[in-house]
């Protein structure tokens, strides 16, 4: 039993880090491998973990992010199951459009929400693709006040997003 634990302790020592350059807005952990559109310098870098990565601007106090999972039943839910996972934790949930648009060659669900979290009003805009076994899901989150004045970068951000792997 207890070599098991040291194997598994060392194979998860073994996982590789993700990797993001900054000159290409690229991040790369594992299988996955994307690029993102660039932000200007209100957006800093506050979160970098697996294959997700995280900006914050306090011009705008919203939050833009990125996140693969690849994984062998990637393609088994539904684009609109998978959207409402990145809802949990979210109350008082408003779903203001959802609609299937093509990010990336892909079909892709887009999705404006306006919720609470921990009872503070929050809009989100999100975006979810499957491709080739892994799950990409682009977020933007920011109060409902200043929302409209982070929506150019995170369009931006998504116009941007490339699967790394495939091109």
């Amino acid at each position: 039993m207890r070599a098991r634990w040291l194997l598994a302790l060392l194979l998860l020592g073994c996982h590789p880090k993700a990797r993001w350059d900054p000159v290409a807005n690229q991040l790369c952990r594992g299988k996955a491998c994307y690029r993102v559109g660039e932000l200007d310098s209100s957006w800093q870098l506050v979160h970098r973990e697996g294959a997700a990565i995280g900006f914050y601007s306090a011009q705008t106090g919203g939050v833009i992010e990125a996140n693969a999972t690849c994984r062998d039943d990637a393609d088994a839910a539904p684009l609109d199951v998978l959207t409402h996972h990145l809802l949990i934790g979210y109350t008082d949930r408003k779903v203001l459009e959802q609609r299937s648009v093509e990010l990336a060659r892909r079909q892709a669900l887009h999705t404006r929400v306006a919720a609470r979290l921990d009872g503070v009003p929050v809009l989100l805009d999100l975006y979810v693709l499957k491709r080739n076994g892994c799950i990409f899901d682009l977020s933007y989150a920011a109060p409902p006040a200043r929302a409209a004045e982070g929506e150019p970068a995170f369009s931006r951000f998504v116009s941007g997003f490339v699967d790394e792997r495939s091109s």
